[in-house]
């Protein structure tokens, strides 16, 4: 008999916060039709690296601090090392994605991103791809 298991939110990737933070009004209305929308502390590492000053980096903090935030523990950091043991040789997963993937699983969270490649493999990863 299938399950089904009630999410308790998303979690967003970064490949979709990098288009609503360059002002991509359809990635901005996609987002904003998601209830309890969160996102990682990875997502957050991600954004703050792309920024080439202090003003883009201020903007990237205002911008992420409408969001929950959800840090990594030692279960969210186990489950990604086991990932990659699983999954980096054989499907390119990386450090950061394994530790996105392992903090939705987690925590519940339907992981909304445009990029299944990276994520189509991983059991119980429930994910969605946002079209906009």
């Amino acid at each position: 008999m299938e399950q089904n298991i009630k999410m308790d939110g998303y979690l967003i990737d970064t490949d979709i916060l990098i288009d609503v933070s360059k002002g991509n009004k359809n990635a901005f209305l996609f987002l904003s039709s998601l209830e309890n929308a969160s996102v990682s502390i990875i997502n957050s590492m991600e954004l703050i690296v792309g920024a080439r000053n202090n003003a883009e980096k201020n903007e990237i903090e205002k911008f992420l601090s409408q969001y929950n935030f959800i840090y990594i523990n030692e279960r969210v950091c186990s489950l990604a090392y086991n990932l990659l043991k699983k999954f980096s040789l054989t499907h390119g997963l990386t450090i950061p994605d394994s530790l996105i993937a392992a903090t939705a699983i987690s925590n519940n969270l339907n992981l909304v991103t445009k990029n299944e490649k990276h994520f189509k493999n991983i059991e119980n990863l429930k994910f969605q791809i946002a079209r906009y």
